[in-house]
């Protein structure tokens, strides 16, 4: 065997499948100018053994065909073709007719014609062939490959044909077809398109001969293509260049590329990184950046929508800003600016930035979709009447919620653990009402001063049950009721009144003791109620105001 010869043989063993050859012959169709292939299996039973067949599996195209210059120059000519400076053609390297031998056919037929002239060439394994005239007219080439195998490996053959088709060849602009006469199936349409499944998030970009089209959904992954053959195809790592910027835009990123710029290695095993690749990363990052902005025109559109905000309304909005949330750190601080949440209080869209000013620091509520349960549906409308902003949001919509409420410096809670009604308990007993005093006064006593100004009451709280936090922020009254939220103590010096449930586990306990150790009981509330908001109380400097209080300071 000559070096040339071993070469290729180690070069057909590199192919990821046996069946890659259909790719290479698929490519010498497309570059012979065809608008039409057809592969074809065919299987017929020998004389010698039952079990054993004959398979054919037939390629046939309409291309321009081969004279018998192509023939002598090219085909029968090992490594030699007339590609390699034509960067319209998918080819180069004048390997992809020996890819057929990683069949292991016993016998490969070529049949060709042009320009009033045709020509039959009889492969064998060994790459000795054979060449004839034949009697035209013959158009196109056609490509037998013979094998013996077993009755059962038909199916196997059939399945492997179609894998590889589908997965190489699938974007082809052709007529694709694979027959599987051997069993008696009708022809299959081998096409698919990067538009079918994407819809309104995607973004596409044509320029030339390279087309770009960038799609958020799930799974992620990269398609590089070349004349719509498929080069390679997996994770964003296949764009070396742009992988390392995305973030948690990785998780949800389909890109499929196609650029004549692109080349592979001889075996095709690997798409190479020098010379196209750069201009496809560029443009596939400027795709990106407009599918970001779409996206966010689409978010902003339901979140302003004037109809009832339903089930299907709601869907809709929180799957985009499922897909937000993983390009928040790609469209940078400019996202709070835009009205993309719906606040279900006022009916109307509202962007970050105005939401982190309704709220100063104070939880961001959030409540699903209608129809609400009664008692969530009271609380909206009294925190419509307080002018309090509820986020549209569901139990599952968590994730991307989190982000925008820690983008603002807020908690983030569901209306039914924020919102509450207080009714104040009157008169209260002595004991309560000296512990209530007591906690008041030496909170407003801190150094830190931004307690100078609170109340703090005592009361029943009905509605949506005690709120999820020790102490709870008046937002407004409705006759005796008070409407309060769980909020923690004021991040400011502010006038505030802050209310306690009765039945809070920690006001009891201070109750109990508060006969025997007042001063304990004191500091432990004041302690808890100055450090629920995050930042720890100094214990000296709550002793100091207690005492004060004590000593009759007052505030």
């Amino acid at each position: 065997m000559s070096e040339v010869q071993a070469l290729l043989d180690r070069l057909v063993a590199q192919f990821a499948s046996p069946y890659d050859f259909l790719r290479e012959l698929v490519q010498n169709s497309m570059d012979a100018g065809s608008d039409r292939v057809e592969v074809v299996l065919e299987a017929r039973p020998t004389d010698d053994d039952d079990d054993t067949h004959v398979y054919s599996l037939e390629l046939m195209d309409t291309g321009c065909g081969m004279d018998e210059a192509i023939v002598d120059g090219e085909l029968t000519r090992l490594f030699a073709s007339s590609k390699s400076d034509d960067r319209t053609m998918a080819g180069g390297y004048g390997i992809g007719f020996v890819s057929v031998f990683a069949w292991q056919p016993e016998a490969v037929l070529v049949q060709t014609g042009r320009a009033g002239e045709a020509w039959e060439v009889l492969f064998f394994p060994d790459r000795r062939f054979e060449k004839r005239a034949i009697e035209g007219p013959f158009e196109g080439t056609t490509v037998t490959l013979i094998r013996r195998g077993r009755a059962s490996e038909g199916a196997i053959f059939a399945e492997a044909i179609r894998d590889s088709l589908w997965r190489w060849c699938r974007f082809c602009k052709l007529e694709l077809t694979f027959e599987d006469r051997a069993r008696g199936e009708p022809p299959e349409l081998i096409q698919d398109s990067p538009e079918m499944a994407h819809g309104e998030l995607a973004w596409a970009d044509t320029a030339g001969d390279a087309t770009i089209h960038v799609a958020f959904a799930a799974p992620p992954r990269v398609i590089l293509l070349r004349r719509g053959l498929v080069l390679a195809e997996g994770d964003l790592e296949l764009l070396p260049g742009l992988a390392s910027t995305l973030g948690r835009a990785r998780e949800h990123l389909q890109i499929w590329a196609d650029s004549p710029g692109l080349r592979t290695t001889m075996a095709r095993d690997k798409v190479l990184t020098e010379g196209g690749l750069g201009p496809v990363e560029a443009r596939v990052a400027a795709a990106i950046e407009g599918l970001r902005q779409r996206l966010c025109e689409l978010i902003a559109a339901a979140a302003a929508a004037s109809e009832p905000w339903d089930q299907a309304r709601h869907g809709r909005y929180a799957f985009l800003h499922g897909h937000l949330e993983r390009e928040r750190a790609g469209l940078g601080p400019g996202i709070g600016g835009v009205a993309l949440l719906r606040d279900r209080a006022a009916a109307r869209a509202i962007s970050g930035d105005a939401l982190a000013q309704a709220l100063g620091g104070l939880p961001l509520l959030y409540v699903g979709a209608a129809p609400l349960p009664a008692a969530d549906e009271a609380l909206l409308a009294e925190a419509r009447a307080a002018g309090y902003p509820v986020i549209a949001g569901e139990a599952h919509d968590r994730g991307w919620l989190g982000g925008f409420a820690a983008a603002i410096g807020c908690p983030l809670m569901p209306l039914s653990s924020g919102l509450a009604r207080a009714e104040s308990i009157e008169p209260l007993s002595a004991e309560l009402e000296l512990l209530r005093a007591a906690v008041e006064g030496s909170l407003r006593r801190l150094s830190r001063g931004i307690f100078a100004e609170v109340s703090l009451k005592i009361g029943r709280f009905t509605g949506g049950g005690s709120p999820r936090a020790l102490v709870s922020r008046e937002l407004g009254r409705s006759g005796e009721l008070a409407l309060v939220l769980a909020s923690g103590p004021p991040a400011r010096r502010e006038a505030c009144t802050l209310w306690l449930d009765h039945e809070e586990p920690l006001l009891r306990a201070a109750v109990k003791a508060a006969t025997a150790a007042p001063a304990a009981a004191v500091l432990a509330l004041v302690l808890a109620i100055a450090s629920s908001g995050g930042e720890v109380c100094d214990a000296e400097a709550a002793l100091a105001a207690i005492s004060a209080v004590a000593t009759g300071g007052g505030r």
